[in-house]
């Protein structure tokens, strides 16, 4: 069986900023939500707050649930300035499930919560299933302290994936779903949706689930 690896990128050592940002990245079944589960049970839970976007319903909508099935309470929220609403200073760990599904204001609210000592960790997608990546966790990305970059085991040979395949038709163009519509693939077995996805992409808030919003 093929080793799964993990890369962790130290970009900078920011000291103009009380908070630090990590972002946790990779393709679906990576381990993401596991990792962000990890770190919210080490910390006091009257000090950590988690977020989840309303569009993802799959396993439960009121709590963050891993594809194994373990979870923790989240808050859900359509968008992303809604964060500074719901942070108070009471808090000092901020944890953004799948965010990839929020809109463009997400880096800025970020910024805004490590401006006032909050860690924040984010962990998304880094690339749709047409293979795109999004230009808003991109920006994530060069902003942050830490970004992990996490693979899975290919569906078909087992070798490392770094890809998202959908396995199911795009109907009424939704695209939030688990294991019975996402498989990791390895860049060899990957191969892209049929159709256009500038004609199917489901937009939540500014930026679909899944895809990206065309510029």
């Amino acid at each position: 069986m093929a080793t799964v690896p993990t890369t962790t990128l130290n970009y900078r050592d920011v000291h103009t900023r009380a908070g630090t940002l990590e972002v946790i990245c990779g393709c679906m079944f990576a381990g993401k939500t596991e990792a962000l589960l990890d770190q919210v049970q080490d910390r006091p839970p009257h000090r950590v707050r988690v977020f989840k976007h309303t569009v993802d319903h799959r396993y439960n909508p009121v709590r963050v649930v891993s594809h194994n099935r373990r979870s923790c309470p989240a808050t859900p929220i359509t968008h992303a300035i809604q964060l500074l609403e719901q942070v108070g200073d009471d808090l000092d760990f901020v944890a953004i499930d799948e965010g990839h599904f929020f809109d463009d204001q997400l880096p800025q609210m970020c910024s805004t919560l490590l401006d006032g000592g909050v860690h924040v960790l984010v962990t998304t997608l880094d690339n749709d299933c047409w293979g795109r990546p999004f230009p808003m966790i991109d920006v994530l990305r060069e902003r942050a302290d830490v970004v992990t970059v996490k693979s899975s085991q290919c569906g078909q040979c087992g070798q490392m994936a770094t890809r998202t395949q959908r396995l199911t038709p795009i109907v009424d163009r939704v695209i939030v779903g688990g294991a019975e519509s996402f498989e990791p693939r390895c860049v060899h077995c990957w191969t892209p949706p049929a159709g256009s996805p500038d004609q199917i992409t489901r937009v939540a808030s500014n930026t679909g689930p899944c895809v990206q919003q065309s510029s």
